[in-house]
């Protein structure tokens, strides 16, 4: 990360949308999407993390709006996406069917994909089903759905974090592997809204504390929320995120042959999106770059992140489609 400057780590500030609308794909759901930047610009598709969590308006910040036609889309169920929280036919080979549905809707020949965490494990399985449309993909802290990542979120770190983990053991958390999702499925069916909402909070601070970012005080609107994007989490989660076992690395090799430029950038303090199973996946992927970003969690906002970030969005238009070498 040497070289890199104050200013280099701003994010630019977001256009306003020239184009946005709901998307009428199958099951009823309807996906809200929205344009930002120039409309003649590099397409960029970003795909949000979660399962569940929408987009903001701030990850247009990390591609300059001079040069980028930004594309941000709510996932079924997330964001403004409708209906809100729907589990109902909500399925990831639905979730990559509705990224081509998008890109035909916009008229768009090839774009590049940018995701984080589970917006990663997306723009992998989509650049293996749709390779030929893809210009580039751009991946933050990777997530790859292995059973072995679910153990690890769901209590397997809690030895690394264990003021964090008291705040679901004081709820009655099982600690033996594999008990923990159908507990917390028994939980959000069952419990009485104020249980409910000491279970939403208490997820919340373990996931700041793997993500090393900070919990903060939630208010009734905040708890809302996080219950929606949480039980659209344990929906995936429980069906194993509806991915075969090894399909994300699977799907890694498939892209691999290619020829599709590859970039990957890890925060290497993430406890979410661990630095060891961006190690695995670059095995797939050798003629993908890396950025290890050192002292860095699971923040996309975190100044040495956006400053790689924008740094490898910027590399993207003067080299042509491209990134450096860099691993």
């Amino acid at each position: 990360m040497a070289g890199m400057t104050a200013a280099s780590a701003t994010l630019h500030a977001p256009s306003p949308p020239f184009d946005s609308g709901w998307l009428p794909v199958s099951g009823g759901h309807r996906l809200y999407y929205e344009q930002r930047g120039a409309p003649a610009g590099i397409p960029v598709l970003i795909l949000h993390g979660g399962p569940g969590s929408g987009c903001s308006p701030l990850m247009a910040g990390l591609f300059d709006p001079e040069h980028y036609r930004v594309i941000l889309l709510d996932q079924r169920g997330a964001g403004k996406s409708r209906p809100a929280g729907c589990c109902e036919e909500n399925t990831t080979p639905a979730l990559i069917d509705d990224i081509e549905v998008l890109r035909r809707h916009l008229a768009i020949d090839r774009w590049l994909v940018m995701g984080g965490s589970w917006g990663a494990t997306l723009g992998l399985l989509y650049a293996a089903a749709q390779p030929a449309q893809l210009s580039g993909l751009l991946l933050r802290n990777p997530f790859l759905a292995r059973a072995a990542d679910l153990d690890w979120f769901f209590g397997g770190a809690r030895q690394y974090h264990p003021d964090a983990w008291q705040h679901w053991a004081a709820l009655g958390a099982p600690e033996a592997p594999g008990a923990m999702l159908p507990w917390l499925a028994e939980c959000f069916c069952n419990s009485l809204p104020s249980a409910l909402a000491a279970h939403v909070a208490a997820w919340h601070v373990w996931e700041c504390a793997l993500a090393r970012t900070p919990s903060r005080s939630l208010t009734p609107a905040d708890i809302e929320l996080l219950q929606l994007r949480y039980r659209l989490q344990l929906h995936y989660f429980r069906h194993a995120c509806f991915i075969p076992a090894g399909g994300v690395l699977a799907a890694a090799e498939c892209i691999a042959a290619a020829n599709v430029p590859i970039h990957v950038v890890q925060g290497l303090a993430d406890h979410v999106c661990p630095a060891s199973a961006t190690t695995v996946l670059l095995e797939k992927l050798p003629n993908a770059g890396c950025t290890w970003v050192d002292g860095v969690g699971h923040d996309p906002y975190h100044p040495a992140m956006q400053a790689a970030t924008l740094q490898l969005a910027d590399a993207f238009i003067r080299l042509d489609g491209s990134w450096p070498e860099q691993r």
